[in-house]
């Protein structure tokens, strides 16, 4: 049914993005990036391509706003943005109220929810969390992801005590009778704990019986799928370029990113990008950066719904498109 409905879409998008490019381009065109946090190593690839002169080669002015996930998305929505870097669950929650919304592409392809613990008291597994407190992020989702996991340990909710975390995953664990946190980002926490000279003790989400999804997913608005494809097209390939430079020289993103967040350091950046960058690397040769499956996201829109996350399945695999990716369109996008 999914591959009979991508087809479908496939057809009512005929033409969408598809065109000759010529090899110089004309003047840069304007396009804003609302992302959904802070500037740090998780958007290696977008700060790595503005520093790198890569968008000016694709005749792209970009510009990038940081806020928050629903910050993201209102901009998109209210066109003060024309692209969102936003999750793969907040991109299935607007479309199934409503937003006409499509994943382009994905800059983080892994979840980086999960348990952390320190080294020094670790959660090994999460039948060590009973009778035990964890922190957990405010939200349905953080929540149904928790219920998850204690019912693959076969736990009862309430063996496990839960407290609002609030603030990072150091000072949670900090926190006196805290064993675990969930809702920080995994790789972030990891580095902070470091620095702090602790060791964290990681269960990634996707191993405890929550489907893997994509961390931060490249968001348009659908009329632009449908007739802006040379734009679309010309920043993925730009932003390919950046990932690249990422991969070949963390040290050099790393201090873009720290200019760009003076509230971090070159070397927590530095390690951070250790943790994100292959996180970022196709695992298939065939398949360009940024590429997602479609079955993959209906099967975890199937778990969204089965925990009332949102109401409708019927289209989750249809919330993407790797129209635009490099090597799946139509060109190379090059500049003068």
């Amino acid at each position: 049914m999914l591959l009979a409905a991508s087809l479908i879409a496939t057809a009512l998008c005929a033409g969408c993005g598809e065109a000759n490019f010529p090899t110089k381009l004309g003047p840069a065109r304007p396009l804003a990036v609302a992302i959904d946090g802070p500037p740090s190593a998780l958007y290696a690839p977008l700060y790595a391509a503005g520093a790198n002169g890569d968008f000016k080669r694709g005749a792209l002015a970009v510009t990038i706003t940081a806020g928050s996930p629903a910050r993201a998305l209102a901009a998109l929505e209210s066109h003060r943005a024309g692209v969102a870097i936003v999750s793969e669950p907040e991109l299935l929650a607007a479309r199934d109220g409503g937003a006409g919304l499509v994943g382009i592409g994905a800059l983080v392809r892994q979840p980086l929810d999960g348990i952390v613990s320190s080294e020094t008291r670790p959660v090994a597994s999460v039948a060590a969390l009973s009778q035990r407190t964890i922190a957990v992020a405010p939200g349905a989702f953080t929540h149904a992801e928790l219920a998850t996991a204690l019912n693959g340990a076969h736990l009862a909710p309430g063996a496990v005590k839960t407290v609002p975390l609030r603030g990072d995953a150091l000072s949670a664990l900090s926190a006196k009778g805290v064993a675990a946190t969930l809702g920080a980002d995994w790789a972030t926490s990891k580095v902070s704990l470091a620095q702090h000279h602790q060791q964290a003790h990681v269960l990634q989400i996707q191993q405890l019986g929550v489907p893997g999804f994509s961390q931060l997913v490249i968001a348009v608005r659908v009329g632009e799928a449908r007739y802006e494809g040379p734009l679309l097209r010309a920043f993925l390939q730009s932003l390919t370029r950046g990932e690249r430079a990422a991969q070949s020289n963390p040290g050099a993103v790393a201090v873009v990113l720290a200019a760009a967040n003076r509230k971090l350091s070159r070397a927590f950046e530095s390690a951070l990008l250790r943790e994100v960058l292959p996180l970022a690397t196709p695992t298939n040769a065939k398949r360009p950066f940024g590429y997602q499956d479609p079955y993959a996201w209906q099967a975890f829109g199937a778990w969204m719904k089965s925990h009332g996350l949102i109401k409708h399945n019927a289209d989750s695999g249809l919330a993407i498109t790797d129209e635009f990716l490099p090597g799946l369109g139509e060109a190379t996008v090059t500049g003068s």
